[in-house]
This record gives C-alpha cells, sequence and structure tokens, in this order.
C-alpha cells in the first residue's frame, strides 16, 4: 500500500486529484495511510468484503468527471495520472484500461498470479479496443459509472459492468501508455481461495442467463477448463517473447489456480448465488 501511494502522491503536483483508500485489512495498514498519508481519505469497511465491493464504496466516495481503479498490489508509473487523463481527453471511450507489468522480485507463486490474473495485460502490446479491461488499472467516465448503477447493486463487478457498457454501444480501449507494476498480491492459499470464490461468482452470473441444457454441457466439460486457461496464457507469453521461462516454472501452480477457478465456476452453475460469497 505505502508503495502504491507514494508513487500516486509524488503526481499529484497541485491538482486536484483526490486518492480513496477503502480498506478491509486487518494488518494495520489503515493506521499506515494515517500516519503517512494524512491528505488521503481513508474509508475503513468490513473485513468480509471483497475487492468489488471496496471499488464499488471507493467510486460512491469520489467526486471527479474521471475514476480510475487499482489496488494496493499495484505501483503505478510515474506518469501514471497524466496520461489517464490524456487517454480520456477527447476520447469517445468510457473506460480504458492499462499494461500490468510484474515485479523484478516475483517468485514462483507470484508469477503464477500474475500469469493468472494478468497475461492478457503485458506489454508489449498495440492500442486497441477490447470487451473487458483490467480494473486494476482502469479509469472510467463518470457518466458512464453512473448509467450501471443497477449492476454496480452487490459491488464493481468488471466483467458486468463492461458487459452493460458493451451491450450498450460504448467502447472500452487498452494502452500500454498507462502502467502499474504488480507487486505480491497474495499467498499460495489465499490464491486458491480468491480463484475458487472468483469463479463461482463468474458461474453464478452466467448460470442466470443459460439454459439448464447450456450450464449442462459446461459442467461436463469443466475438466478441459484449466487446460484452455492455459493454453491461452501461453500463447499470450509466446506471443510477446518475453517470461516464457517464468511460465514454464510456474506452470504447475498456475493449473492449481486454473482448477480452483474452474471448481467454483461449476458450483456457480450447479447453485447460483449471484454474487454473494
Amino acid at each position: 500500500m505505502a508503495a502504491c501511494l507514494g508513487a500516486l502522491q509524488k503526481q499529484r503536483n497541485g491538482c486536484r486529484a483526490e486518492i480513496i483508500v477503502v480498506d478491509n485489512s486487518t494488518d494495520g495498514t489503515a493506521a499506515i495511510v494515517a500516519a503517512q498519508f494524512p491528505d488521503v481519505a481513508l474509508m475503513c469497511t468490513s473485513p468480509e468484503q471483497w475487492i468489488p465491493e471496496l471499488w464499488e464504496a471507493g467510486i460512491r466516495a469520489s467526486r471527479g468527471s474521471i475514476v480510475a481503479l487499482t489496488t494496493a498490489h499495484c505501483v503505478p508509473d510515474d506518469d501514471w495520472m497524466k496520461e489517464v487523463l490524456a487517454a480520456h481527453h477527447g476520447s469517445a471511450y468510457v473506460g480504458i484500461g492499462g499494461a500490468i507489468e510484474n515485479d523484478a522480485s516475483a517468485s514462483i507463486t507470484d508469477w503464477a498470479v500474475y500469469l493468472c490474473r494478468y497475461a492478457r495485460y503485458m506489454r508489449p502490446f498495440a492500442p486497441y479496443v477490447i470487451r473487458d479491461i483490467p480494473a486494476d488499472n482502469a479509469s472510467y467516465k463518470r457518466w458512464a459509472l453512473d448509467s450501471c448503477t443497477d449492476v454496480r447493486a452487490r459491488g464493481f463487478w468488471e466483467p458486468d459492468i463492461h458487459a452493460k457498457l458493451t451491450a450498450e454501444g460504448y467502447q472500452l480501449f487498452m494502452t500500454p501508455r498507462i502502467g502499474v507494476r504488480h507487486l505480491r498480491s497474495f499467498t499460495f492459499i489465499k490464491f486458491m481461495r480468491q480463484r475458487f470464490w472468483h469463479g463461482r461468482q463468474f458461474g453464478s452470473s452466467r448460470a442466470m442467463r443459460l439454459s439448464t441444457a447450456v450450464r449442462l454441457a459446461h459442467i461436463v466439460a469443466a475438466p478441459l477448463v484449466p487446460f484452455l486457461m492455459l493454453t491461452r496464457i501461453a500463447c499470450q507469453v509466446f506471443r510477446r517473447r518475453q517470461h516464457i521461462t517464468h511460465l514454464l516454472l510456474a506452470t504447475p501452480v498456475l493449473l492449481l489456480f486454473l482448477a480452483s477457478w474452474t471448481t467454483g465456476q461449476v458450483i456457480g452453475y450447479l447453485a447460483p448465488t449471484g454474487h454473494q460469497a
């Protein structure tokens, strides 16, 4: 958290940008923020809340016409704020995402976490229109978020938000100019748990829109899903011609993470529960 906030503080340069931290940790983060960053708005919430719920609380508390999101384990590039504002200026895109790179000190587990979540967003890549940007490094026009208050009732679950925006004809955009660096974010056990609940949320959300026959077909095909997802991740890595060794070393751990997500998805199909964990 300190590295993330320190990077943001250096970029304010007297501008009116507001920084809001929504914290539900029990590791003393709130005390650190209050002591080291007194001009940052701090909101403390229940430890049971998920990151999308924290994002939603921050969005509701913010006032800017451009709302940018990230997490404590992402350190913005030195020109992050400037590039976010430049990308939105005169642009019709309602949401703009940026690159996510991994820290050089990452362990095998850290690489598995990174590749599982962010392989699509590693540099290099050319700017392009996309249907789903990474909320860990994303910014939105306020009016677009305000048009999604019904979908945001249970939190800022970005797949649902992005699906609504694109269904209404709006476009999302990815640019490598807006970058963050991913630091160690999860232990092995915590990420296995996070993947399970994320998969269950995804499965529950889709189950509400799919017929019983289609859901059963997805359940039957579930054993193949981790290997399909691994193949997609590998394609992203090989296409960029970097981090290939990290991928090979992290593959056993990565497959466990993907299997955990798939298990959650299957349970979500069988017993839809919306976004409730």
